[in-house]
């Protein structure tokens, strides 16, 4: 999860405030785990803690202080809630079962369940301090068994029945172990909303329920206790403490060696990972000791303390070993101790493992180098999650089922979130705009509009604010980009419907003319941005010479008929208009034109020269007669040497000026040309076609 996409209510910081040292850490739940963000481990400047007891407020203060600021630093975010648990020094368990009747009708809700539960631990708290002089404090509990209608079942959730049962082992601490425990946050300006106890931590992080079917021991050994819990038949059937742990090994070191109990703090350390050690003692001395020789010296403290612990575990477990045994905390790794407990429980050496922080299946780690140390502070944060009545509500998101930490009222956009999707989805880009010039004016084409993302939350349209619940199904629609505008040269076209006319006897279609930028192009060029457009719209003789005879050689001295009589190239062309192109000497024209202006009488016969050259030009001998067949109708052509396709309209009755589809010309069956040559006998279709 990004960090910047983080709800500062999700955020969960546990602190593991031991003997040595404390550990805090912040992680987020996503996908059922505790994913930790960051983590800090400070060991105390002094004996600021004895067996698990505040002993110097303002000294454990100073160093919660160090590790809050640290990790505030690295997330870059304010810390103001804190799970913690209290060392069970002085711990006190009772055992105690309520009932409950219920209507039958009705299933069983977790409010129905969480209230049966504290029924039971405030009926442990009376027994308990009915045996004791001074107040206790209950600093957790966990769930024995619960039992519908008489008989145990392991969730009561969505049941029916008449009567719910639960037995709880709840666990106390003398009221002035907790208030030092609140008077040191409230230093710091922590408010606790979460208060358990070290081997309930423990328990819940290395014994997941999975496991709990099994009868297993936990013993998490720090500096000062040695905190135990047993699992049972589905359950934690037991809690308890050893007064003894790693300070007694340190004691006994700082005796033996005439040094400070920091050194003898160091010199224990590394007796596990190096074979000689170089230390001072009070004297200012420097000395040099073997591991093998300090291992010797705390061997029987380490028996001592093992015998503790393992008469324990036989006496919590009902007088028996249990099956395997656990151990965390900084001293699991203490030489020899698994041996020694291994020969105590009469167990197999296998049977007694370290669990690392790797093994905590509900975490997911940055790294796991605090080892056995780091299992606690997580098995605090998993018991504020679980206790805290905030555990997990799954919605679907588009056919997929997403868990959301239930720690408060959740929206579409946390869903979101959780899911890895980005809410930018949701906001469609429109369609770019293109900017041109037609005909000398600015145009702007406009791109598409963005499709809105769509919302619905169990078929109703909601927004990204809207509240979610278990259960519900969200469907997102995201947003569709508009498409940029594609603006093409036809769309700016205003009238594309071209007039057709024969020049030379060939079919013409006078159209609309594009240029792009200086060039000529097709009406079906795109435009881009910047582009100059220009659109003529042909419709004069000289619109025809200019845009559509401009290659030809003769495009100069070109001069133009229709019905035998010149026109000027102001004419404007008309539909099913014959226009031919007159090419005489330049002298011989000016001549023409000259006479044009003339008397109606010079004028008529200039206009007989020009209809004689045009003649001339076009003359062909007079004595061939050919039959054909056109249209199934007997057609004589004559007046020819030689006739071509196109002679055919002279003699036949066939309206060109209003064309309606595309004309079709077949010569003996067979799609023909203008200018194919016809022959005696030949048969002919001319027509439409859509």
């Amino acid at each position: 999860m990004e960090l910047s996409n983080m709800n500062p209510k999700d955020v969960i910081f546990s602190l593991d405030i031991g003997t040595r040292s404390i550990i805090g850490a912040v992680g987020v739940v996503k996908d059922k785990k505790l994913r930790i963000l960051a983590e800090k481990y400070v060991e105390h400047e002094e004996r600021a803690m004895v067996d698990g007891q505040i002993h110097d407020i303002n000294l454990v203060a100073n160093t919660v202080q160090t590790v809050k600021s640290e990790l505030e630093k690295d997330l870059g975010i304010k810390l103001t809630d804190v799970a913690i648990a209290a060392a069970g020094r002085f711990l006190r368990t009772s055992l105690a079962k309520a009932d409950m009747d219920i209507d039958s009708e009705k299933d069983i809700d977790k409010e129905m369940v969480r209230s049966l539960e504290l029924t039971a631990v405030k009926k442990a708290e009376e027994d308990v301090n009915k045996q004791t002089e001074g107040k206790l404090y209950c600093v957790g509990y966990t769930v024995k068994s619960y039992y519908l209608n008489g008989y145990v079942i392991s969730n009561l959730l969505a049941h029916k029945g008449e009567n719910i049962s639960v037995e709880v082992i709840s666990t106390f601490l003398p009221r002035s172990v907790v208030d030092s425990l609140y008077a040191v946050m409230k230093k710091v300006n922590l408010n606790v909303f979460s208060l358990t106890l070290e081997p309930i931590a423990a328990i819940e992080a290395a014994i997941p329920q999975s496991l709990r079917l099994l009868n297993l021991a936990l013993v998490d050994i720090g500096a000062g206790t040695s905190d135990i819990a047993i699992s049972s038949k589905d359950t934690i059937s037991a809690f308890g403490m050893v007064p003894m742990a790693g300070d007694e090994i340190t004691e006994i070191i700082a005796q033996n060696y005439l040094v400070d109990f920091n050194t003898a703090e160091y010199i224990k350390k590394q007796c596990s990972e190096k074979e000689n050690i170089t230390y001072t003692d009070v004297l200012g001395l420097e000395n040099e000791v073997t591991s093998e020789e300090v291992i010797r010296v705390i061997l029987p403290v380490v028996e001592k303390i093992t015998e503790e612990i393992g008469t324990k575990i036989i006496d919590l477990n009902g007088g028996k070993a249990p099956n395997a045994v656990f151990l965390v905390g900084g001293g699991a790794h203490t030489p020899r101790l698994k041996e020694f407990l291994s020969k105590k429980l009469n167990l197999p050496l296998q049977r007694i493992g370290i669990k690392g922080r790797d093994a905590v299946s509900d975490c997911i780690c940055l790294d796991n180098e605090l080892g056995s140390i780091g299992v606690t502070v997580l098995g605090i944060a998993l018991i504020a999650i679980k206790n805290s009545g905030h555990d997990f509500i799954n919605v679907i998101l588009n056919g997929n089922v997403i868990s959301l930490f239930n720690s408060h009222k959740h929206t579409v956009t946390d869903v979101m979130l959780q899911a890895g999707i980005n809410p930018k989805i949701l906001m469609g880009r429109n369609g770019k705009n293109i900017r041109f010039t037609l005909n000398g004016g600015k145009r702007l084409a406009f791109g598409s509009l963005a499709s809105n993302a769509e919302i619905k939350i169990n078929g109703r349209t909601s927004s990204l604010e809207s509240e979610v619940n278990e259960g519900d199904n969200i469907e997102i629609t995201v947003a569709q980009d508009g498409k940029d505008a594609e603006p093409k040269i036809l769309d700016y076209i205003n009238n594309v419907n071209a007039i057709s006319f024969f020049y030379n006897d060939i079919i013409q279609n006078l159209e609309p003319i594009s240029f792009k930028n200086g060039e000529k192009v097709s009406i079906n060029t795109l435009i881009h941005e910047n582009d100059e457009v220009l659109i003529i719209y042909p419709a004069t003789v000289g619109d025809f010479k200019k845009y559509f005879l401009y290659q030809e050689d003769s495009v100069g001295n070109m001069k133009f008929s229709l019905r035998e009589e010149l026109v000027s190239e102001d004419y404007m062309i008309k539909e099913g208009d014959r226009i031919y192109k007159v090419i005489a000497d330049e002298t011989e024209n000016e001549d023409l034109e000259e006479k044009l202006k003339d008397t109606p009488q010079e004028a008529q016969i200039a206009e007989d020269i020009i209809v004689s050259n045009e003649k001339e030009m076009n003359k062909v001998e007079d004595d061939n007669t050919i039959t054909i067949v056109v249209n199934d109708n007997t057609t004589v052509l004559k007046g020819k040497g030689e006739y071509v396709f196109i002679d055919v309209f002279d003699f036949i009755d066939f309206d060109l000026t209003i064309p309606r589809g595309r004309i079709v010309l077949e010569l003996n069956g067979k799609e023909a040309g203008y200018y194919d040559k016809l022959n005696e006998g030949d048969s002919i279709k001319i027509y439409w076609k859509q």
